[in-house]
């Protein structure tokens, strides 16, 4: 890999292509989504509840919530990871529709609102807040809103200078790079899926697990919980992983 970590800062909008979405798929397996989707059930209400998963990729929580019976709305702006989620559909009541997570075109509201993976930092911290504030808008009274990150100052330091993994059929090379002045990770890495190799940028922004909490209370909801794992393990330093729980009472 070369040592250039230009990112742009839309990344994402064209990231997320067939072999990136191909990597992830293999990459997580099922008892992780299994235990997720326990998390969620546990904090939203039961089935028929309504639900909208943003941004849905292709689909893994929204249809394994599907299957259990909720009512889920999907929404992703990578068309490829859509086509993806509407073929793995089997009947059971979830919809997908591609469009920007900033600018959701909906006007109803949820009884669960869930952005699961490290979506919310792909933004600035005032654009983080403005997208919280859109997904608090989209709960419904007695509804809840759940995100999750890996990309909590809390959880990523000290930064590691390389990862790599193997799975099924490749390896996932990742280096780092740390902007301090903007609080921004970039990332640079090397998929192998077979014999095919592909260079990728990406880049997220490191907030505290309280800035987070003051974006949710801002934009009207209460925050209930703060997890470092779906078994639900109070968070706190060190751990990989923040999910946090808040709701419109």
């Amino acid at each position: 890999m070369s040592d250039d970590f230009d990112v742009l800062s839309d990344w994402y909008g064209s990231f997320f292509t067939a072999p990136v979405n191909a990597f992830w798929e293999r990459m997580v397996p099922e008892a992780a989504t299994a235990a997720d989707v326990a998390f969620v059930r546990r904090h939203i209400a039961s089935a028929p509840a309504r639900l909208l998963d943003v941004p849905c990729g292709a689909g893994r929580h929204a249809l394994a919530l599907a299957r259990a019976g909720y009512e889920v709305t999907g929404v992703d702006v990578s068309e490829e990871a859509i086509e993806r989620a509407a073929k793995a559909g089997d009947g059971h009541s979830a919809t997908f529709r591609r469009g920007d997570m900033r600018n959701l075109d909906l006007d109803e509201r949820f009884d669960g609102v869930l952005c699961l993976g490290n979506s919310l930092s792909y933004f600035p911290p005032d654009e983080m807040r403005t997208f919280i504030a859109s997904l608090a808008e989209r709960v419904a009274e007695g509804g809840r809103l759940i995100l999750d990150t890996s990309c909590c100052a809390e959880s990523l330091f000290p930064l590691a200078e390389v990862r790599e993994v193997a799975f099924d059929g490749g390896t996932y090379r990742s280096r780092y790079r740390y902007d301090a002045r903007l609080s921004l990770l970039k990332t640079k890495a090397e998929l192998r899926l077979g014999e095919e190799k592909h260079e990728l940028l990406y880049a997220h922004y490191v907030v505290t697990s309280g800035e987070l909490v003051r974006m949710v209370e801002a934009a009207g909801l209460q925050a209930e919980s703060l997890s470092g794992d779906p078994d639900g393990t109070p968070f706190a330093p060190g751990m990989k992983r923040l999910l946090l729980v808040a709701s419109r009472s």
